[in-house]
């Protein structure tokens, strides 16, 4: 049991801090499981990174999409299944299974940050939205940082849904861990 607490602990505070690095919270999410997990050097999960980035800002900045954070836990969460084309051509009922694990996780951002769209943990947070695709909001929304830095109030988002993917991922698939130091 502490070698499981200890490592969602690391999870979140990779999610915590990866947010500073590329203040993009999908892409921010995305690597702080597969670091957790023992992917930091995975070429292929170094590609898969790739496809996150359009995901950030409830998508393509536009706010209106799904929490960037919640998409890169989603597409951290489905990469663990390692479900092919040819594998989900032969049994659909594999994208119901991930689609159960990655709304585990969409169940404990609604109930903490009141939804899973962008626009909902603004205003959880802020108690107003930004549309960030728009400049004027866009301007507004950067000003609260201190120093250009990434903001707390998001760094505890993207903390947290790397701690609840890599919790489903340990559950759904345990032998997705590559890790030797895990312990679990």
């Amino acid at each position: 049991m502490r070698a499981l607490n200890e490592l969602l602990e690391e999870a979140y505070r990779r999610g915590y801090e990866y947010l500073a690095r590329w203040r993009a919270c999908a892409p921010t999410v995305f690597a702080a499981v597969m670091d957790t997990l023992g992917y930091d050097e995975d070429p292929i999960v170094r590609e898969a990174w790739k496809a996150t980035i359009g995901l950030a800002g409830g998508t393509g900045n536009m706010s209106l999409g799904t929490c960037g954070a919640m998409a890169g836990a989603a597409a951290a969460i489905s990469f663990s299944f390692g479900f092919t084309r040819e594998d989900v051509e032969r049994d659909v009922v594999k994208v119901l299974t991930v689609n159960r694990a990655v709304a585990e996780v969409g169940e404990k951002m609604k109930e903490k940050y009141g939804g899973i769209r962008c626009v909902d943990v603004q205003f959880h947070n802020w108690g107003k939205a930004y549309i960030l695709s728009n400049p004027k909001a866009l301007m507004e929304f950067l000003g609260m940082s201190k120093n250009g830095r990434a903001m707390p109030e998001c760094q505890r988002v993207t903390g947290d849904l790397t701690r609840w993917a890599v919790e489903v991922i340990i559950k759904c698939n345990p032998g997705f861990i590559r890790r030797r130091d895990a312990g679990l």
